[in-house]
């Protein structure tokens, strides 16, 4: 209610006198004193009313309401400002549990986690006589078109072997396979590369397998191909091997790892199957594999596939050339461009003549743009962009604005 403390003591003082014309109400007498006292404790209770209101409605409350109403519903809002986490409110309020429709997967995403992190691991580690070994693909365990290596039957006890270069302390070793045929590696550490100790085993599977141990602190670990199902004679055995897409070693974390954005591309690669796309692009294969296990196990019972990817990014350097350039507010133009990069998600197409737009917006007259991807050569562009895929984001490089005249 808006209302102050004088507008309070005026309405009292008006009605004493009116009830009692002679009664002495002048600043300073005690009558005074006393109803100032009590229209100062009257607007207190209005303002604490006030408050209290504005804590029954999300768009009104202050952020403690707002965490102890995602805390109640158990809803993660670790490191979410006020305004990202009453989004994320509306969100959950405006999308109620239905069973199955994209909002719920992408609910179910942000309440998976996992132990521990992926550790940073470069192809140089890599060696082995594991068929088509490619240590440059090993270290890219989100890019399933890039094999790390492939086996087939004649490949039994073929190596693959990473040298962390020092001791490294791990907790588990992840391995993503393209497969429906059955295939055990054994997992093996060593300190000095020649002598080793089994830590466990991984059996191939058709997404991500994983090895969980205790901490160990090791050097070397060795992939060795213990054993592989044999195939029929009308199957061909190229067409059958096994193919390993991506390697990843965890370590010990302090807190859980969880995804902090998610969006679901239903149907994506046919009826039936759900393409989930995750954020930060640092999450690990291990993480987007508790994901993929949360929303198969909270998902309707029906014949559904369900993948898990992080957004590819690409990085485009823009030369802006604005006409009548003097009159351009450069800052305004400049803040306006990485608004419009930040609001692009994945699969969203890069539209040039936004750009043009913006440049007129604040003061040009007119402007041309030359558009630089991932690096690459300048070339001028006037139609949109489109991403390789829906799982590739563009993000802004470089911007350089320059007079078009």
């Amino acid at each position: 209610m808006s209302i102050t403390v004088d507008q309070i003591l005026t309405r009292m003082l008006n009605d004493a006198h009116n009830y009692n014309p002679t009664l002495e109400i002048s600043q300073g007498t005690e009558t005074y004193i006393r109803f100032a006292t009590t229209a100062s404790a009257i607007w207190g209770i209005y303002k604490q009313t006030d408050w209290t209101v504005d804590q029954i409605f999300p768009p009104t409350m202050n952020k403690e309401s707002l965490e102890q109403w995602a805390s109640d519903r158990n809803l993660n809002y670790e490191n979410l400002t006020a305004s990202e986490l009453l989004t994320l409110i509306i969100t959950y309020l405006r999308n109620p549990k239905s069973g199955g429709k994209p909002s719920d997967y992408e609910r179910w995403a942000l309440e998976a986690s996992s132990t521990g992190k992926a550790m940073t691991i470069e192809s140089s580690m890599f060696s082995g006589n594991m068929p088509n070994l490619s240590g440059a693909n090993a270290v890219k365990p989100h890019d399933r078109d890039s094999l790390a290596f492939t086996c087939s039957g004649s490949d039994t006890n073929k190596t693959v072997i990473v040298d962390f270069g020092e001791s490294k302390k791990i907790i588990g070793l992840g391995l993503g396979f393209i497969t429906n045929r059955p295939a055990s590696f054994g997992v093996f550490v060593s300190d000095d590369g020649s002598e080793w100790y089994r830590l466990g085993k991984i059996d191939a599977a058709y997404w991500w397998a994983m090895a969980n141990f205790t901490e160990t602190s090791t050097r070397y670990v060795k992939l060795v191909l213990e054993s592989i199902e044999s195939i029929a004679s009308w199957q061909t055995e190229a067409l059958n091997a096994v193919k390993c897409f991506g390697v990843e070693f965890y370590e010990s974390s302090e807190k859980d790892e969880a995804p902090t954005s998610s969006k679901c591309l239903d149907n994506f690669y046919g009826v039936g199957t759900v393409l989930m796309l995750m954020g930060p692009n640092t999450l690990s294969m291990r993480c987007c594999e508790a994901i993929r296990a949360k929303c198969e196990y909270e998902g309707p019972v029906a014949p559904r596939e369900i993948w898990v990817n992080v957004p590819k990014e690409t990085t485009l350097s823009l030369q802006v050339a604005v006409t009548d350039f003097d009159s351009l507010d450069e800052a305004s133009f400049r803040e306006d461009i990485t608004k419009y990069f930040a609001s692009l998600k994945a699969g969203d197409f890069f539209i040039p003549s936004q750009i043009v737009v913006y440049a007129i917006k604040n003061g040009g007259s007119d402007a041309s743009v030359q558009v630089s991807k991932n690096g690459g050569e300048y070339q001028t562009q006037s139609t949109a962009m489109k991403p390789d895929d829906k799982t590739e984001q563009f993000i802004l490089g470089t911007l350089a604005v320059e007079d078009g005249d």
